[in-house]
């Protein structure tokens, strides 16, 4: 008769090894997810620089910020009960909040001509409104796609992946909200004013080139009402 052998317990697969394994893996995770969060979480204000910054954005003029001195990237405005409010972001300490009312803007500019690019962007930065520029009205929709501005001041021949009209369809389609200005130079043309066309396709205002800083500032400030 055989002589039967027992079986090696050494061989057979510890569960309690693999629940310990699968336990150490869960808690790494975790502490990988903790430890994101926690570098995705901006420090707070006080409550003293909290209130200085409602302060700031609710008064024209340049805003920086109470923490660090440094300037501030602005989220969509998004309506909050009877009020309209923001994020605010700011680029040195990272501290975030969001303030009620903004006279600050993000405006998105689009012009082929960089000289009237830099004044657009100069006059406009130094009242405090942020200005995201690009010389390609395509690029320029991408990017009113990913984070939608207040206002977008468009060259109506600048150049790139479409026209100024079809700029203006195709952010009409996705954002019928959109508040753009149109921008042309002296009218030099014989047949059909482009700024015409640009408006019948929704533009708010036309403005043309050259234009004084005062003037800007309240086409931008009615534009946006």
């Amino acid at each position: 008769m055989a002589k039967q052998v027992a079986p090696d317990r050494r061989a057979r697969p510890d569960r309690r090894d693999g629940d310990r394994r699968r336990v150490a893996e869960r808690r790494s995770v975790l502490a990988r997810r903790r430890g994101r969060r926690r570098r995705e979480t901006p420090t707070p204000f006080t409550v003293e620089e909290f209130a200085d910054l409602r302060t700031r954005f609710a008064t024209p003029g340049p805003v920086s910020c109470p923490a660090c001195g440094g300037r501030f990237t602005l989220s969509p405005a998004r309506r909050r009960g009877n009020e309209i409010a923001r994020r605010v972001l700011c680029l040195g300490c990272g501290r975030a909040a969001v303030v009620p009312h903004s006279c600050a803007a993000r405006v998105l500019v689009t012009t082929h001509n960089f000289p009237l690019r830099n004044m657009l962007r100069d006059m406009l930065a130094a009242v405090g409104h942020e200005v995201v520029e690009t010389d390609d009205a395509g690029v320029a929709l991408a990017a009113y796609q990913t984070v939608p501005a207040d206002l977008v001041i468009l060259d109506i021949v600048a150049p790139g992946r479409m026209s100024a009209p079809d700029f203006l369809r195709q952010l009409r389609r996705g954002f019928p909200d959109a508040r753009v200005v149109a921008l042309a130079g002296r009218p030099s043309f014989a047949g059909v004013d482009p700024l015409a066309i640009v408006q019948g396709l929704g533009a708010v205002r036309t403005i043309r080139a050259p234009i004084s800083r005062e003037a800007l500032l309240k086409i931008v400030e009615e534009s946006r009402a």
